[in-house]
């Protein structure tokens, strides 16, 4: 039966099909998460170690990378209906996944909810100063816009849904019009000037698929409600691609023409300060609710709680990143986030050698386990220090690297237990 409740009616079960949404749903969801800051800052991060046009195109080829990763991952989420870290105990037990794999995951969501919480919090400060005069304390602003994002993380989906539904159509027509003016305000004339190469064309793509980890580690969250494989694809790809692919051009548009890759400050540059607090807050909403959304799903696995009380885990977990972010701490955590992103890959690689090798792709065939399933942490552990090989592609190796030895292990032991 149709849950009549605001908030979602499952947590770690498997979502019924009458609750499952659209493809366009979802899409508008994941599209949400990349529309943010951090994601203006990857195409002015490229856009200043390379020429414009290869900066664009190792992008573009990053995304498409993430986006086939995240329908691969993605599939496992809607064929079985959970989330990503019910999907991890058929890998790592069901002991392993909620004591260790969904903590990972638990801190590493809640861990980017504070730094990006206090990115919003100094940028609002900083544009009340700057367009209105009026002095807003960063810890104020913080504490106030964490609270705002956690509403809608605790209603789950369907806040969500809701969220994006307006969301994304506004920030695009904000984000055109911000654009135009920017450019008709300074030209294109930097955008051929000669630059510097500083990093590999390579380089820039392994930089936009490791911005992308956990978006493809966690899309089970949300590709669970979509009903078939088909949804899922459409969802991942048409929900990461354009989205995506707008925000790098954006940002390393706005880089090379206004040395800025933040539209909502370029907004204030070009005397519209109004519409840059507009786009601030919409894009960091629309994604931060996300990582709330994920921690406390991830909660309820951890502390073994009742599938009622996720929207209670994910309000004191956003309170705790609230006040990391608000005392000014959450940005020192950043590199250890960023090392537990190296993680992620090769837990995609093992997802996908479990469900589309071992299990062939079929809920009849995958089975969680119970315990710990040292097999997967002996893979996860291999294929984490390959990432930090002097040779080869860090992302890649990590994930090809964990994936054969999980294949070669589960080998061997389902070869002994037929013997």
């Amino acid at each position: 039966m149709k849950t009549t409740d605001k908030t979602e009616s499952v947590v770690l079960q498997p979502v019924p099909m009458e609750e499952r949404k659209s493809w366009l749903d979802v899409a508008l969801i994941q599209a949400g998460i990349l529309i943010c800051v951090p994601s203006l800052m990857l195409g002015g991060m490229l856009a200043q170690a390379m020429p414009i046009g290869q900066a664009i195109l190792s992008g573009v080829i990053g995304y498409l990378i993430t986006a086939l990763l995240m329908v691969a991952v993605g599939i496992i989420g809607s064929d079985l209906g959970v989330p990503t870290c019910v999907v991890a105990s058929g890998s790592f037990g069901q002991q392993g996944s909620s004591k260790l794999i969904s903590a990972l995951f638990m801190i590493s969501m809640i861990g980017w909810f504070a730094v990006q919480n206090g990115v919003c919090g100094s940028a609002f400060s900083n544009l009340l100063s700057q367009a209105f005069g009026f002095e807003l304390p960063v810890a104020v602003s913080t504490i106030l816009w964490g609270i705002i994002m956690l509403i809608t993380a605790v209603y789950g989906i369907n806040a969500l849904d809701k969220l994006n539904k307006f969301a994304i159509p506004a920030l695009i027509v904000v984000t055109c019009i911000g654009c135009v003016m920017a450019i008709s305000r300074f030209g294109t004339a930097a955008l051929s000037e000669p630059i510097a190469q500083t990093m590999s064309f390579a380089d820039g793509v392994v930089l936009t698929v490791s911005f992308m980890a956990t978006g493809a580690l966690n899309a089970p969250d949300f590709t669970r409600y979509q009903r078939t494989r088909r949804d899922t694809f459409l969802s991942s790809v048409i929900g990461v691609m354009p989205a995506g692919i707008a925000m790098l051009v954006l940002g390393a548009v706005m880089t090379r023409i206004a040395n800025q890759y933040d539209i909502s400050l370029v907004f204030c540059d070009i005397g519209l300060p109004v519409l840059g607090m507009v786009v601030l807050i919409l894009a960091t909403w629309t994604t931060n609710t996300t990582n709330a959304y994920s921690a406390g799903l991830n909660a309820v696995m951890v502390f073994g709680l009742a599938e009622n009380k996720r929207s209670a885990a994910t309000v004191v977990l956003g309170v705790i990143g609230t006040a990391l972010a608000a005392i000014g701490i959450a940005g020192y955590f950043e590199a250890f986030l960023y090392l537990l992103g190296d993680m992620f890959m090769p837990i995609v690689g093992i997802f996908l050698i479990e469900y589309w090798v071992l299990a062939h792709g079929s809920v009849k065939f995958y089975q969680p386990r119970d315990g710990w399933h040292l097999n997967g942490f002996i893979a996860l552990i291999l294929g984490f220090a390959s990432t930090r090989l002097p040779f080869g592609v860090s992302f890649v190796n990590g994930m090809v690297v964990a994936a054969i030895v999980y294949l070669v292990l589960e080998s061997i032991l389902r070869r002994k237990q037929v013997n």
